[in-house]
């Protein structure tokens, strides 16, 4: 049995950039509803989320993506910044400044890579045991660590309902109103710091 994380912020907290009908539907809605199809499927099962999920992997379709989808989505209320036009700092904008050239330039690629996630899905920010930063996109209720040796840093949800309220079908837009104004870069240095120490990334609360 998994209890659904609360918001880690007011619901009113990043609008402009989504607004409180969003969340409405975004959190009440939409992950509630996966997170009690986990448990109608799961009840019995011991473990964690991120358990539940790789055990479901490639044998139980139904669970594996109602446990995806309540896990994805947690980890993005988890990326989300009330605090408007952040930027990071320390070794994780070094290492973007690496791999990207400079943040402007990592701000568009993010955008482009989830505008170009072909239908639903999730668009990532991750790193290697090594350090080396990298974007990534998965379908439909796919975590990027199921079958990776990898560490989410940020998600940015492209399902449909996560932006269609506010931006209607400007994805691009919704994308970069995120990685520029509301990405939680304290979060993502501590997942920074996890992948390069490996100790481990951010689990769903129990």
């Amino acid at each position: 049995m998994i209890t659904p994380m609360p918001l880690p912020f007011p619901r009113d907290a990043i609008v402009p950039q989504m607004s409180l009908e969003t969340f409405e539907y975004h959190y009440d809605r939409h992950f509630m509803a996966y997170v009690n199809k986990t448990n109608d499927l799961a009840a019995e099962l011991p473990g964690t989320l991120e358990d539940i999920i790789r055990n479901a992997y490639q044998h139980n379709t139904a669970l594996f993506q109602a446990a995806g989808q309540a896990w994805n989505h947690a980890f993005f209320w988890m990326s989300l910044s009330p605090q408007q036009g952040s930027a990071p700092s320390g070794r994780l904008a070094q290492a973007i400044a690496r791999d990207f050239g400079d943040f402007g330039t990592f701000c568009d690629k993010f955008a482009k890579a989830g505008a170009g996630q072909f239908g639903s899905g999730w668009c990532w920010l991750v790193a290697d045991a090594s350090g080396m930063l990298s974007l990534a996109t998965t379908h439909d209720a796919m975590p990027v660590w199921i079958d990776k040796d990898l560490t989410a840093l940020l998600v940015c949800d492209v399902w449909e309902h996560a932006y269609y309220i506010d931006w209607r079908n400007d994805r691009g837009g919704f994308l970069t109103a995120f990685i520029t104004e509301r990405a939680n870069w304290d979060f993502a240095a501590q997942q920074y710091d996890a992948a390069v120490s490996g100790s481990g990334q951010w689990s769903y609360p129990q």
